[in-house]
């Protein structure tokens, strides 16, 4: 895949750490929501009841268009599957988050992410382009789950 300007490049990256870190806060978000309600499922459905409210402002905001049924159709049946991700997520992070703790719950959910995206990179999973399997690519993922074993000991 060819690379944009090295600024654009640095944006998207910047991006993706900024969903790193909303991501590091939302399972102590959720956390603390269930435990005022009183249940750790609560914290999951209002973590998707307000998600919900928000994609609607945003489709309401950018006006996407409708998308055609035959085309959803005409789709893989795994696509549906995104929502259930997401749940799982969401539950795993409720009830492991109070137990491990921020830091420990997250360094080992991005090495599970990270040994999932090899596999999906090296097979081209979901239509994906496959990309190879290099040493620098499996050294990466070892120092992440090096720091998963450093995060939890320490």
């Amino acid at each position: 895949m060819p690379k944009g300007s090295i600024g654009v490049d640095m944006f998207f990256v910047l991006l993706a750490m900024l969903a790193g870190v909303v991501t590091a806060y939302q399972p102590g978000v959720n956390a603390k929501f269930a435990a005022h309600a009183g249940a750790s499922a609560w914290g999951g459905f209002i973590n998707f009841a307000v998600g919900l409210v928000a994609m609607t402002i945003v489709v309401l905001i950018f006006r996407p268009g409708i998308p055609e049924f035959a085309k959803l159709a005409a789709g893989p049946w795994w696509m549906w599957l995104g929502g259930l991700c997401g749940a799982f997520f969401v539950t795993l992070a409720l009830m492991l988050v109070p137990k491990m703790g921020s830091a420990s719950y997250l360094t080992a959910m991005v090495a599970g992410q990270l040994v999932a995206s090899l596999v999906i990179d090296r097979f081209g999973h979901m239509g994906l382009e496959m990309r190879a399997i290099t040493p620098g690519r499996i050294a990466g993922v070892l120092l992440v789950i090096v720091g998963v074993m450093m995060v939890r000991k320490f």
